[in-house]
């Protein structure tokens, strides 16, 4: 079974020093507390099991390379990332959801539609409720290895996948911005909630 690795090479933060990881481990992100984070490593993926909120899917079956996980302190990612991979993966931008599933319920859904939601549980975030950008390159006529891509983000996580549990390596590069977004949720004519009265 693949295992999840890293290798974070001469990786300048802003303060100038340099970031090393050895190979099969896994670089936290969470900890440091620079608002930039840049980032060149080679990466394999791991399997993954996400399950799903209100979606007629009930598991996503995938192999997936965590870039920039979700945060403990809820601090969000701004940046570019470029990379090379040996098969043709995705990229999903995971932007966390700040509602409890009793307001999700409340959701007209029949009128509004669903949205595509994940629960992953991210090792130094715990549980998180995710609504992610799932975005597919266009390869064009190139065969492997030249899955490549490079695309300005904001999320709160980034990470490469393959769906039907394909495994696949990949080079990347990435300078991330950190910075702490102010909340706004706004679901008033969304909401199916019982209507009262108040008239006299």
């Amino acid at each position: 079974m693949p295992m999840l690795s890293r290798i974070a090479i001469n990786a300048q933060t802003e303060n100038g020093s340099s970031i090393t990881a050895a190979a099969n481990s896994v670089t936290r992100h969470d900890n440091n507390t620079s608002r930039t984070i840049p980032l060149r490593g080679i990466i394999s993926s791991e399997p993954g099991i996400s399950s799903e909120l209100g979606h007629f899917l009930q598991h996503l079956n995938v192999q997936r390379a965590i870039i920039l996980p979700h945060r403990q302190d809820g601090k969000d990612y701004t940046g570019i990332l470029t990379f090379s991979a040996s098969k043709p993966v995705e990229i999903v931008l995971g932007h966390r959801i700040e509602i409890d599933k009793s307001t999700l319920s409340t959701i007209d859904t029949k009128r509004f539609g669903s949205l595509f939601l994940i629960s992953p549980k991210h090792p130094h975030a715990g549980y998180v409720v995710s609504a992610p950008s799932v975005i597919k390159p266009e390869y064009g006529n190139f065969l492997a290895p030249y899955y490549s891509a490079s695309i300005p983000f904001a999320a709160s996580s980034v990470l490469l996948r393959t769906l039907g549990e394909v495994p696949f390596i990949a080079a990347y590069e990435v300078n991330a911005q950190l910075g702490q977004p102010r909340i706004v949720n706004n679901l008033t004519t969304a909401q199916n909630l019982p209507i009262t009265n108040h008239t006299k």
